[in-house]
């Protein structure tokens, strides 16, 4: 037999864990592909409905629907990502028998999962709205709302390696944590325009860099979208590399206790 390389054992793992997370989240259960895709559509319609028929219909130049739209979903995915890392180690602890997966190789595997997931969700939202209620979908600076959406991707990544790590050592604190995110998910602007919020809230909030990120991403998606001035791209950059640099960090001085049972 010809021996295999390591990238090529890698991506053989890494192929794996993604067919074995997808059969999990798709094939465990009746109809599991409809409740993947059901659950978030549904769960964003009933919010969407819910903050248009109190808001209104338009907010400026944009469709209320739409914005909700553009910052709830990158959001979710954002959120699942970090969760999805957090809980990946649990999830395939059996798994670490084997010497060739590694941690590390669970967390890219979630995340290949979560954004396949969340991408067959918009896209599925994005057709309805544009069908049925007629409503503008396109993204309205492509490069830039990728240049966002990484920066968030990122940050949602080493948020949860950290978390993962956190989450070994405590346990009972996983409630807690998601129940941080549901937190996070009000402090983000996701549900409200910033542009009015008075001044001394707007400079509490805009320290979160979620805050930041959504926003960009509303601007880079939504044609005439309000600029705000102090939110922009460096400071949720900078704050993902740190993150992401401490995550690094931490997990290569935890990684064997990760995988201790």
């Amino acid at each position: 037999m010809k021996k295999r390389s390591a990238l090529r054992i890698n991506k053989d793992v890494l192929f794996a864990l993604i067919l074995r997370e997808m059969r999990t989240r798709l094939g465990d259960r009746r109809m599991g592909i409809f409740w993947v895709l059901f659950e978030p559509f549904a769960h964003v319609a009933l919010m969407i409905y819910i903050f248009s028929t109190f808001r209104g219909e338009a907010l400026l130049s944009v469709e209320y629907p739409i914005y909700l739209l553009m910052g709830m979903l990158p959001f979710f995915l954002m959120r699942n990502i970090a969760l999805g890392v957090m809980e990946s180690v649990g999830a395939n602890q059996g798994l670490f028998a084997y010497p060739n997966i590694k941690p590390f190789d669970t967390f890219v595997g979630r995340v290949v999962v979560e954004c396949a997931i969340s991408g067959c969700v918009s896209m599925l939202m994005l057709a309805v709205f544009a069908w049925f209620f007629g409503y503008q979908v396109q993204i309205a600076r492509p490069m830039q709302w990728l240049a966002w959406m990484s920066v968030g991707g990122i940050l949602a990544f080493a948020v949860g390696i950290v978390l993962c790590v956190f989450a070994k050592n405590f346990p009972s604190s996983r409630i807690f944590i998601r129940m941080t995110f549901m937190i996070i998910y009000i402090l983000s602007g996701v549900l409200y325009p910033i542009w009015l919020l008075p001044p001394d809230i707007f400079e509490i909030l805009k320290i979160n860099p979620f805050f930041h990120i959504v926003d960009g991403l509303r601007e880079a998606g939504i044609a005439h979208y309000p600029e705000t001035p102090g939110v922009g791209i460096k400071y949720p950059l900078s704050i993902s590399l740190v993150v992401l640099f401490l995550a690094m960090a931490i997990y290569r001085v935890q990684r064997r206790e990760l995988i201790a049972t």
